[in-house]
């Protein structure tokens, strides 16, 4: 199953190599948020769905771009074809294609696979197996507060505690893209990722996250909401959190 991530996010990855950038704005349809879906969402999707059709695996299918598909399977595949959409769109080089295959719920999930669609590197995770960038073991970072990293989200609806945080490290960045944000956790780049948005719409929903939260757990760090409970979330495109993803577990109490 891992291996069927991988061909799909990397058909996912040729499938934006070969469209070109001039056409990925172009409005195709409506997504399952009621937000309207882009041609590079569309062709992205399209590659995977593709590559599930090869291998004619038959499993239930959930993604940001369309409802859930009951295929009467025990395993669901939660997609994000463009994970940082409006990075892509506007020409900013931090953008992915997020997989997982989960049972039941996101802490089901048993594989998954983030591809940078940029520059083609490959987070992958395998439930109690552990995590990899390019086929090397990753894990995350202990926390020195010397040489701290966070990526916090810091836009115009950002709860005040976002800034409050933001003063707690030494360097800060965001990605604006929930996935990288998070494997870049999930690798010690970064010591946490934490999206606190007083805008309901804004907050992340499952197909945002499912892959790169078992990617940060099996490098060893948690996701939790922002109650400090470990995150959840059903098959539902509808439900959205905000959430933290840390490496450090003494990082928890200090931020909550």
């Amino acid at each position: 199953m891992r291996e069927l991530l991988v061909r799909a996010a990397e058909a996912a990855y040729e499938a934006l190599r070969r469209l070109p950038k001039d056409e990925w704005h172009e409005e195709v349809g409506m997504g399952a948020n009621g937000s309207p879906t882009a041609l590079v969402d569309r062709k992205a999707e399209e590659a995977v769905e593709s590559v599930l059709d090869e291998a004619d695996a038959a499993l239930n299918f959930l993604s940001e771009e369309s409802e859930f598909i009951d295929r009467d399977s025990e395993w669901t595949l939660v997609v994000d074809p463009v994970d940082g959409s409006h990075n892509a769109l506007a020409g900013i080089p931090v953008y992915s294609v997020s997989l997982a295959i989960c049972r039941e719920d996101m802490v089901g999930a048993r594989f998954a696979v983030v591809k940078d669609l940029t520059n083609g590197w490959t987070y992958e995770a395998e439930k109690d197996r552990g995590a990899w960038l390019n086929g090397q073991r990753i894990r995350v970072s202990s926390y020195s507060r010397e040489r701290s990293l966070f990526s916090i989200y810091l836009g115009a609806n950002a709860h005040e505690k976002s800034f409050k945080l933001a003063h707690k490290c030494r360097r800060l960045r965001n990605l604006g893209a929930a996935s990288l944000d998070m494997c870049m956790v999930a690798s010690g780049a970064a010591d946490l990722y934490y999206m606190n948005s007083t805008a309901r719409n804004l907050e992340l929903r499952i197909t945002d996250v499912a892959a790169s939260s078992l990617i940060v757990r099996e490098a060893g760090g948690e996701v939790y909401d922002l109650q400090g409970d470990v995150l959840n979330m059903p098959f539902d495109p509808t439900y959205r959190s905000n959430l933290l993803a840390l490496g450090d577990r003494k990082l928890l109490e200090a931020i909550l």
